[in-house]
């Protein structure tokens, strides 16, 4: 699981009784269309929702990817998150977390990861936001010929955000995941985007996905790679 720096949770003072809830939200869509020579049609939806209360951060991401080319299914890649946060001491937060994914075009019709761990926010600041994970993955698979397995994993995460000006920033994520039970066997994944505004809530956002899987199931390749392009909704 990936997730581009944040801004660091509010506290409430010592004593005090913590504010309410405080929400924020970006929905992201693209759509491209090719017809003539080639029938193409993909479509990219997601989201990110971040509900924040004290020492609480919940984040939800929603992400997948469809595409046909001359009428056949060519691409169908989901992935979707819930992320619980608490800081800790300053700087320091434990986190638990869950992921499904799914993508029969990489071998697997169901991955379930459960993420606990720490994070630490190296730098928190008006333009930069630099953050590390560390922890470990419990992970069921089944695969599209039938197989399931279930293991064990470390992880380690970073994720960096540079704000430009106020609605423009570029961010990087990248994840490693070492399975601790097949020797050899990790998966890699990493994240890039960039966002421009087009009005106070329409940014331009273009972002490239990569994900590694040094042993992935029987007859697949080893690595993805998904490049999107379209509109980003604030709220």
């Amino acid at each position: 699981m990936l997730a581009a720096a944040g801004t660091l949770p509010a506290q409430a003072p010592s004593g005090a009784a913590a504010p309410g809830w405080t929400f924020t939200g970006t929905v992201d869509f693209g759509f491209v269309s090719a017809t003539g020579n080639t029938d193409v049609t993909t479509v990219s939806l997601g989201d990110k929702l971040v509900a924040s209360r004290g020492r609480w951060t919940l984040t939800q991401v929603f992400a997948q990817v469809y595409g046909k080319t001359d009428g056949v299914e060519s691409a169908n890649q989901l992935r979707a998150n819930l992320r619980a946060e608490r800081t800790l001491v300053d700087g320091i937060g434990g986190f638990a977390a869950v992921q499904f994914e799914r993508n029969a075009f990489a071998g697997f019709d169901r991955r379930m990861d459960q993420f606990l761990g720490l994070r630490w926010r190296a730098i928190e600041d008006s333009t930069d936001a630099l953050t590390f994970d560390a922890g470990g993955v419990l992970t069921q698979q089944e695969n599209t010929d039938g197989a399931s397995k279930s293991a064990r994993s470390a992880r380690g995460a970073m994720a960096y955000k540079h704000i430009f000006k106020p609605g423009t920033f570029f961010s990087q994520g990248v994840e490693y995941v070492p399975d601790l039970e097949g020797a050899g066997a990790y998966r890699l994944n990493s994240e890039t985007a960039a966002v421009a505004p087009l009005s106070s809530r329409v940014s331009m956002k273009i972002g490239y996905v990569f994900q590694y899987n040094s042993r992935p199931p029987t007859g697949f390749g080893t690595s993805d790679r998904v490049f999107t392009s379209g509109l980003q909704v604030s709220f």
